[in-house]
């Protein structure tokens, strides 16, 4: 299972609608299973709920059949933003940990269940511990095995993965462990990479890239960790022509060209 996590294109702060189009249409070539709009690599906490739903009717209106997951940050709105998922016919919805809110494990669980009773979706829970600064109870999760079925892992713990997959339908939500991860158990990814090179991406999922795949893919996981997500992502889009621009909105900044440059030298004719 390929989820991409797309990051979401700006002309002069607006959002940008080619740029959208020509990415799902790379999406659909690539051979992706879904795809996740308005997470971390989307800028969701930036976006506002006209431009979750306007991204949600251009991804349709290339892939009507394609999975759209939808990110959901804000703590205020969760509920009610799952709702809106549900209505805007999202397959399913990836919670985020409450931001700067240090919760208890019951409130945590609470806040997870108010979501899952909110709307009928399948739900994707968020571990990101480089992010929150930890990594999500297992002793919570426990509790919600019953409500969640989907696990996005962005850890660098395989002992969490390995565990955690005997429970949930685990994703590699970290590009540089997809090959370790999926040997501990991970169904799929929810990966950054596959905007730049779904195909490869895919490829390596399934067991069938070559050793030069893997390169390739390596040095592109890599290359995302440069800056912060989804900074090198936009500019590497950017420089294939799929994005008119790079844009970030603040408070994160645009790329510094020339580390990734370096780092992609040997493969861009690869990759575009």
């Amino acid at each position: 299972m390929l989820v991409t996590a797309l990051p979401t294109p700006y002309v002069r702060g607006a959002l940008d609608c080619r740029s959208v189009i020509r990415l799902v249409e790379r999406q659909c070539k690539g051979g992706a299973d879904g795809v996740l709009v308005a997470g971390t690599t989307g800028e969701g906490a930036m976006l506002s709920p006209t431009e979750k739903h306007r991204l949600v009717r251009l991804v349709k209106s290339v892939a009507p059949t394609m999975p759209i997951w939808i990110g959901i940050e804000c703590i205020r709105t969760a509920a009610e933003d799952a709702r809106m998922a549900e209505a805007w016919g999202a397959a399913g919805v990836l919670v985020s940990p409450p931001a700067f809110v240090k919760c208890t494990e019951r409130g945590f669980v609470e806040y997870v269940r108010t979501i899952a009773r909110a709307a009928d979706l399948p739900v994707m829970l968020y571990n990101a511990p480089s992010r929150c600064g930890y990594a999500l109870p297992e002793t919570a999760l426990d509790l919600l095995a019953g409500r969640v079925r989907y696990l996005k892992d962005a850890g660098t713990d395989l002992d969490y993965t390995e565990r955690l997959a005997t429970r949930f339908q685990v994703l590699c939500g970290n590009d540089a462990l997809l090959a370790p991860m999926t040997e501990r158990g991970a169904v799929g990814a929810v990966s950054v990479v596959s905007n730049v090179a779904p195909l490869l991406t895919r490829r390596l999922l399934e067991g069938v890239g070559s050793a030069r795949d893997r390169e390739v893919f390596d040095k592109l996981a890599k290359a995302m960790s440069l800056e912060v997500n989804p900074i090198p992502v936009k500019y590497l889009l950017c420089r294939l022509g799929i994005f008119a621009t790079d844009e970030v909105r603040l408070p994160l900044t645009a790329a510094e060209p020339a580390p990734i440059d370096a780092l992609t030298a040997d493969i861009w004719e690869e990759i575009c």
